[in-house]
């Protein structure tokens, strides 16, 4: 049901005439319209990212310690809601006008609104449950010491965690691909954890799930960036996926291949170019022909009969 939506998106929506296009087929080919879109919504990206990272990180106790929370929010939070907008109403416009069909049928692209949702879901737990009891860790305290002991060995953890993830991510390398992709991705959320272990102990003073909230942001949001970003290569399209694979499976290839799964603007509408520049340059009946090359003779035609008159009708 929903893949018979998204293809009305790509062939209906807008199509006011059988012979029209629809509103995806107009901004892929459209010569500047859709690289507007797509570039505004990275350098809005830029700047959603960047202004919610640095409550993210403020919230996790790791920079701006010497500054309240509630007035760092308060700087930024403009910026930050006007960002998410535009990227929003972007992100909707480059969906339509690149390729619905090859976005919805992409792997990143899943992975990315799974994250994006989750990271929705966390703005909401954050603002309706947590920002309620602010003015008890708003100010992080100036003589704030963490014992030598639990520094130690929560940057001991950190460190084995993160290169355990590292090396063992670039030694799997004789399996399958969408294997290996599971395994660091498993791996790098064990050095994530291992990190998140680490910042707790240095700042005891900001409650657990607190920091667990800027952690869940920063890590959703860069996953989202990161997928977004992914989805431009064809490692998992459909059309160079095995069948029967787990990224066949959850792309829902089969739906996909057996629509078509054409792109905008591809064969189809190579085809009809073609044909069209074809009958432009086609020789009218009647017209005169190309002149034959230099010092070539053609051969003249011989005279027409003279038309014989039809009994009855001889002068």
């Amino acid at each position: 049901m929903l893949h018979d939506f998204i293809n009305w998106i790509r062939e209906d929506l807008g199509r006011f005439t059988e012979e029209g296009l629809s509103w995806s087929h107009q901004l892929h080919q459209s010569l500047f319209m859709w690289n507007v879109i797509e570039g505004t919504h990275v350098l809005t990206i830029m700047f959603f990212a960047g202004t919610i990272w640095l409550v993210d990180l403020r919230m996790m106790g790791v920079a701006f310690r010497n500054v309240p929370l509630s007035v760092l929010s308060r700087k930024v939070l403009p910026i930050t809601m006007v960002a998410f907008a535009v990227m929003i109403i972007t992100g909707i416009i480059a969906f339509v006008g690149r390729d619905p069909m090859m976005y919805y049928h992409n792997i990143w692209f899943r992975l990315k609104i799974l994250f994006l949702l989750l990271a929705l879901a966390n703005i909401a737990w954050f603002h309706f449950k947590l920002q309620k009891h602010e003015h008890e860790w708003d100010v992080i305290p100036a003589d704030e010491v963490v014992p030598a002991g639990a520094r130690r060995g929560a940057a001991f953890w950190a460190f084995v965690g993160t290169s355990v993830a590292l090396l063992g991510s670039f030694l799997i390398t004789d399996v399958d691909l969408s294997v290996i992709v599971l395994t660091r991705m498993a791996l790098t959320i064990a050095a994530v954890v291992a990190l998140f272990i680490y910042i707790h102990k240095r700042t005891p003073s900001i409650p657990l799930p607190v920091k667990l909230s800027g952690g869940i942001s920063l890590t959703a949001w860069l996953i989202v960036i990161i997928f977004g970003r992914f989805i431009a290569y064809d490692w998992f399209y459909c059309e160079k996926t095995d069948p029967g694979s787990l990224a066949y499976v959850l792309q829902e290839c089969e739906a996909y291949n057996n629509s078509g799964g054409e792109e905008v603007g591809g064969e189809d509408f190579e085809e009809t170019v073609t044909d069209e520049v074809t009958d432009e340059t086609a020789v009218p009946e009647g017209a005169a022909e190309d002149p034959p090359p230099d010092g070539e003779v053609v051969p003249a035609e011989p005279p027409a009969e003279p038309a014989q008159p039809t009994p009855g009708q001889e002068g």
